[in-house]
């Protein structure tokens, strides 16, 4: 079972560094995971088909802890007594024949000493002598509790003037399910048996049915007691302990202990990665968020666009600088005729192609667009994301990796949009109109040259076909006759001509609508990221929120059922829930 509780710890620590560093923990969560208890008894040894019992004494300052080993050793092994008042080191009493593994790196091993010794009674049996609980140096109380990890059976010992110590019984309530648990009450010649009554009621409360209590004096020479001495019993105890098995249930108890603990900081460090009910409403306000953020960003926008596009309209120019660019582009057709015939035909294309069809310079286009998303517009889209890391917040899931999913999309939207613009218009200028308004335009181009055309083909009939019978008058054809015909053939352009400017885009009306199209196709796309960042961190989530899951069900299958206990030494030591 210490096997499997081992391999389910490292599976743990090996999830638990993964979620922290995706940024799902904080130093706080790593300081629950590591108080999770880890350290056995069985540390302490090399590995042995079966190893001693673990038995440490623990109790306050003065309540005789180190005679009390003296008196179970028959020898002078711990310092007592005036030479050492508080104790201070570790003692550890072990068999000869056993073999202490190298001690964990948690204990403090400038402050132990390991006494051995050849008795057969105690072969099966490590004694340990911790520094005293309640100790006035910080230091001394940590020494005592580094210890009791390694501990399979605690001899509590008080004496009858502080046997309601506070710091015991702090460690008892917190450690009652992790050990056995002995009650020594010791310096039994100052006692009184209804300071043993009430001492006996308290670990009842405490959640000792029937609780080992046993009355020792280690004084010597041996004072009269309130009644007789139980210290052979403490020996006797130990022995039955053996019998019963007691270094194999003891242990599945603390393994025990420590898979539900472990159980209880896997279940606790889940929560941070949500559920899917929460996830669902984060997703929900991310998208009211966004729906705000982009009719305002739409609004305050409008002015800007069109702004640009009025802009890009007065670049391009007016009539005088259209007339010099057409100017400029016949004399370029005329060089280009006398070096090729080829750079002939291309040139007098160029020179007859009509404004609206030559494509507008698009050198300032870039500089336009990218002035459009200020720092007004990527403070709005900030701001959403706060509202979401709040509503984060308070749906109790971490806000690093879903931030680190959604800022870069930030980050990324004034390119996205500028790109899109960008495009927008280019694809608009290329082809301004439609099939339709193309089509009408070709035919008022056909008109506003073949009608005047027509008009002069008439007027110069009418002058060539009366010519011969008024040869010689003195009014031949006149004044009126001049005036009309040029009415006649200015009509046949203007009209055709009318038509196809009005037919004509405007090209700030199509620059304008162009930036529009880009702009609210820029958002979309910025609006479907931050759904599919999210999404993803959700899934982040999701994944080591089941993973976790699956750490706590192994966890439930490795936690056995409390020993047994068919002895009645075992029911005695062993602490009810």
């Amino acid at each position: 079972m210490i096997e499997d509780f081992a391999e389910l710890v490292r599976r743990s620590r090996e999830w638990f560094e993964r979620a922290a560093a995706a940024g799902w923990f904080a130093a706080g969560d790593r300081r629950r995971f590591e108080a999770v208890e880890r350290a056995t008894p069985a540390d302490l040894f090399e590995s042995e088909p079966a190893r001693p019992l673990v038995v440490a004494l623990f109790g306050g300052t003065g309540v005789g802890k180190s005679s009390l080993l003296n008196r179970i050793a028959g020898a002078p092994i711990a310092v007592v007594g005036a030479e050492r008042p508080t104790s201070r080191e570790t003692t550890l009493y072990v068999h000869e024949a056993v073999k202490l593994a190298n001690l964990p790196p948690e204990l403090p091993l400038n402050r132990v000493q390991i006494r051995r010794h050849r008795s057969a009674a105690q072969h099966d049996v490590l004694w340990i002598d911790a520094p005293d609980i309640d100790s006035v140096e910080e230091e001394n109380r940590q020494t005592a509790l580094a210890w009791l990890p390694h501990v399979d059976l605690l001899l509590y010992v008080v004496s009858p003037e502080r046997y309601r110590d506070d710091v015991g019984w702090r460690v008892l309530h917190e450690r009652g399910q992790k050990h056995g648990w002995m009650f020594v009450m010791n310096r039994w010649d100052e006692g009184d048996p209804r300071q043993r009554d009430d001492f006996r009621r308290m670990l009842r409360g405490a959640g000792f049915e029937e609780p080992l209590l046993l009355c020792t004096s280690c004084r010597t020479p041996p004072a009269r007691l309130p009644a007789p001495d139980e210290f052979n019993q403490v020996q006797a105890t130990i022995r039955q302990l053996l019998e019963a098995h007691a270094v194999r249930e003891l242990a599945r108890l603390g393994v025990r202990a420590r898979v539900l603990e472990l159980q209880a900081a896997l279940a606790e460090l889940s929560r941070p990665f949500g559920d899917d009910a929460q996830w669902a409403a984060l997703s929900s306000a991310l998208r009211r968020e966004w729906e705000a953020t982009r009719e305002r960003l739409v609004a305050g926008m409008s002015w800007g666009l069109q702004t640009a596009a009025a802009r890009f309209a007065v670049r391009e120019g007016g009539l005088l600088k259209r007339v010099g660019r057409e100017v400029a582009e016949l004399r370029g057709g005329s060089e280009r005729k006398a070096r090729n015939a080829v750079g002939q035909s291309t040139a007098l294309q160029s020179s007859a192609m009509s404004d609206a069809e030559r494509p507008p310079d698009l050198s300032d286009l870039a500089g336009l667009t990218a002035s459009l998303w200020d720092e007004w517009s990527q403070a709005k889209l900030t701001a959403a994301l706060d509202a979401v890391e709040v509503a984060t917040t308070r749906a109790g899931i971490t806000t690093a990796p879903v931030r680190r999913q959604l800022d870069p999309v930030a980050e990324r939207a004034a390119q996205v949009i500028h790109d899109r613009m960008q495009d927008e218009v280019r694809v608009k200028l290329l082809k301004p109109h439609g099939l339709a308004a193309r089509a009408a335009r070709r035919i008022t181009g056909f008109l506003t040259a073949a009608l005047p055309l027509a008009a002069l083909a008439a007027v110069a009939y009418r002058v060539v076909v009366g010519y011969f019978p008024r040869a010689g008058q003195p009014q031949y054809l006149g004044v009126e006759f001049a005036i009309h015909s040029a009415l006649l053939v200015l009509l046949a352009w203007l009209v055709p001509f009318l038509l196809d400017r009005l037919l004509r885009p405007s090209l700030e009306t199509a620059v304008l609508a162009a930036l529009r199209r880009g702009f609210d196709d820029g958002l979309a796309i910025v609006g479907d990221g931050l759904a599919r960042a999210l999404s993803r961190a959700g899934s982040e989530a999701r994944q080591f929120r089941d993973e976790g899951q699956a750490l706590i069900q192994q966890a439930k299958t490795l936690t056995a059922a409390p020993p047994a206990a068919c002895e009645p030494v075992l029911q005695k030591i062993i602490a009810r829930t």
